[in-house]
């Protein structure tokens, strides 16, 4: 297939202007049906491939979206380590979509003056106030993780963070867990922010008292912390830092017996396989997800008049650190005298 094959090549062979060849292959125009159709298949024997690039030129579009990189150097393996994922999940969805990827580091909102931009995609919407400002002034809609977009040019994704944690604890719940401590990790990134949050939220409607610990990045903590909630009383743990596997094998570390000595649910996003294979109880979401919801929603969301939010898939995957449900003892039913 050559890319060289222009209109000209194609209405020379097909008799008609290059005006007409246009028409057809934009689906324009009054021209016949059987008329377009030939004129399309002569097109699709000389391989003929348009110019995406220059269609988006005539439409104002420039087929390239932006992508907010973090550039702290103090910043956590695992947030690093999900927006590695994120940008690959943008590449390619940008790729099947004719886009190519801009990406910007968040310390540089200056930048954002000098870029022709379809949208903005903004992986973590902590700390990037300014660059998302000059986003909005130059009218260039934003897409954004976790975070309430407020304008009529914007995209909301939730990833799932709070109904995963809520659905882990209800599974925790109906296993007979009392005690459920909740383990997060230090840094107040977004994702634990939410995470934490519904937690709280969780055992305050039930009048359960919150048993929260947070655990460094490296996770050389995590032995002094699973102690310390055992200690305080917890037959249950949630590890909402991503960590299940590492719960897990400091739990058989200690010589307890999952579940019987302790529950185990866990959250994950970038080991659900090792969280399967340990046969771990998890709840697994989907961020990288979040770029296809973009290309599938922008659109519409543009042509409405304000932003709209996208909720994105998660799953509970049973496993054999929780206990089977607990069943609920019915009334029985009193006879007359």
């Amino acid at each position: 297939m050559s890319a060289s094959v222009t209109l000209k090549d194609i209405a020379r062979a097909a008799g008609v202007s290059t005006a007409a060849i246009s028409q057809a292959l934009n689906d324009r125009g009054s021209m016949r049906p059987e008329t377009r159709e030939r004129i399309k298949a002569i097109a699709a024997e000389l391989g003929y491939v348009p110019n995406r690039h220059a269609a988006a030129l005539r439409s104002g579009r420039t087929m390239t979206v932006g992508f907010v990189m973090g550039d702290d150097p103090d910043d956590d393996r695992r947030g690093e380590l999900q927006r590695a994922r994120k940008l690959t999940s943008l590449v390619r969805a940008s790729a099947a979509h004719g886009f190519t990827v801009t990406v910007l580091p968040d310390s540089t909102p200056d930048l954002i003056a000098g870029t022709t931009l379809d949208a903005l995609y903004v992986p973590d919407a902590r700390g990037n106030r300014e660059l998302l400002l000059a986003a909005i002034a130059r009218g260039i809609p934003i897409v954004a993780d976790d975070q309430f977009v407020d304008g009529s040019r914007g995209l909301s994704i939730r990833t799932g963070y709070d109904a995963a944690v809520r659905a882990g604890l209800d599974e925790l719940e109906r296993a007979g867990a009392r005690r459920i401590a909740f383990l997060t990790e230090d840094g107040g990134a977004p994702r634990d922010e939410i995470g934490r949050a519904a937690y709280e939220i969780w055992s305050s409607v039930r009048g359960r008292e919150p048993l929260v610990r947070a655990v460094d990045a490296s996770r050389r903590t995590l032995p002094r912390l699973i102690t310390d909630v055992l200690a305080a009383g917890a037959d249950a743990i949630f590890a909402g830092a991503e960590d299940g596997p590492d719960v897990y094998l400091q739990l058989e570390e200690m010589r307890l017996v999952i579940p019987r000595d302790v529950q185990l649910v866990a959250l994950c996003s970038t080991d659900c396989a090792v969280n399967r294979r340990l046969g771990v109880t998890h709840v697994c979401i989907r961020p990288d997800l979040a770029a296809q919801a973009m290309f599938d929603t922008l659109p519409g969301a543009l042509l409405d008049d304000g932003p709209r939010v996208v909720d994105l898939p998660w799953e509970l995957v049973p496993g054999s650190t929780t206990r089977p449900p607990m069943a609920v003892a019915l009334p029985q039913s009193v006879k007359a005298p």
